[in-house]
């Protein structure tokens, strides 16, 4: 729809900062889709803020503590619960199916959120005071993840049948598990890349890898 009004208009607009930050993640669906490549999934750690938490997070001290440090950072949205609901990274989902081209809709995305119901409907005033409920969720996953020699990533992802956000355990060498800090990486498997998926990874979060994407666009739409 946006795009339609822009054409209409002869507006312009650009997004390659609203997936992956600064990193080529949306140019890189459409440059394969406009070559005629046949995407079939897109997976991925989209998030900078939870790629940071469960970086962070070793099992010895409190969830609560790192969330608290994420936001000091400036790593989280203003509200946190955007972040750790699993809501940042449907929106971003629905950009890269879209892009893929795939109709999808934000109903049609399974999430599982980390913030208990309780604290999801409590005032931004009065979260800090009960961060703490996340403790235990979060610490049995890890400690269940890490006895079977695994790792906690909040990863996404989507194909043309659904699409489908939360904590997956995996293994240390899968593409989606290693990086550090905020990075995201991304997975897209397509006709192209059928035996091993283009991987694209950097930072995911953070002011200036934002800003330097948003000039990208400016720039891109100044020199038509």
């Amino acid at each position: 729809m946006l795009r339609a009004a822009c054409h209409a208009s002869g507006a312009h607009y650009g997004d390659s900062a609203t997936v992956g930050a600064g990193l080529p993640v949306l140019s890189s669906v459409r440059a394969l889709v406009a070559g005629g490549d046949h995407i079939h999934s897109i997976k991925g750690v989209l998030s900078g803020s939870l790629a940071w938490l469960f970086h962070r997070y070793d099992g010895s001290g409190a969830f609560s503590d790192c969330v608290r440090e994420a936001i000091a950072a400036g790593y989280t949205e203003p509200d946190p619960r955007i972040d750790l609901s699993g809501e940042d990274v449907r929106r971003k989902l629905l950009i890269l199916a879209r892009a893929a081209g795939w109709q999808l809709e934000a109903a049609q995305v399974h999430v599982e959120s980390l913030v208990p119901a309780v604290v999801a409907k409590l005032p931004l005033a009065e979260l800090d005071a009960h961060l703490r409920a996340l403790d235990a969720v979060v610490g049995a996953r890890w400690q269940q993840a890490r006895a079977a020699g695994r790792c906690l990533r909040f990863v996404g992802r989507v194909d043309a049948h659904g699409a489908s956000v939360g904590l997956r355990e995996l293994a240390p060498d899968h593409p989606l598990a290693g990086g550090a800090g905020t990075d995201n990486r991304v997975a897209i498997s397509s006709d192209r890349y059928r035996a091993q998926p283009l991987l694209i990874q950097g930072p995911g979060a953070g002011a200036e890898v934002t800003a330097a994407a948003l000039l990208d666009d400016v720039l891109r739409i100044v020199a038509g």
